[in-house]
């Protein structure tokens, strides 16, 4: 693969890095102890990510290749820190890399679940999936949906709470069955 990305590259690079910023930057917390450190890392991560974008294979599970990265990074700051800092020793930064890494398998179910729900949400009642999405995806907040529907915030909020047992029940039975 070449060293740049065309437009369509570069949008499923950029889609499969959206859609696991937030597990690589809860990944680079579970291995540093000072929440002070974790923006830097993640940011020394993402550039590392940016120009390695290459040598990605999209066959294979983005959350870990982008967890070594990280996993370096984390290395590298510990490494060159401030004197007086403490951080857990390498030995340890590495036996919890192997724990947090030893589930390989959770990507996977995330995604299954992901695709469960999808699933559930269209065999919702259209009023209800509408109400899910003005709720779940939009801006309006509970108290601007429920006045225009002519309830109670806690009425929407009951409604909103039954749908989503339903999808949960529904999630549930499909994660069963796989």
């Amino acid at each position: 693969m070449s060293e740049t990305l065309d437009n369509d590259e570069f949008a499923a690079f950029m889609a499969v890095f959206v859609a696991h910023q937030r597990r690589i930057f809860g990944y680079i917390g579970s291995l540093l102890p000072a929440s002070a450190d974790h923006e830097d890392v993640y940011q020394q991560t993402c550039m590392a990510l940016w120009r390695k974008r290459h040598s990605y294979d999209p066959t294979r599970p983005f959350f870990a290749w982008a967890c070594g990265f990280a996993r370096n990074e984390v290395l590298k700051h510990v490494r060159d820190s401030r004197p007086g800092v403490v951080y857990f020793s390498e030995k340890l930064l590495e036996e919890l890399d192997a724990i947090v890494s030893a589930d390989g398998s959770q990507e996977s179910a995330d995604e299954a679940r992901q695709t469960a729900l999808e699933s559930c949400l269209g065999e919702l009642h259209e009023r209800q999936r509408l109400l899910v999405e003005r709720c779940y995806k939009g801006v309006e907040s509970i108290k601007a949906v429920a006045t225009e529907m002519a309830i109670s915030p806690a009425a929407l909020t009951m409604r909103l709470q039954r749908i989503r047992h339903s999808l949960l029940k529904c999630i549930e039975q499909a994660m069963a069955s796989r």
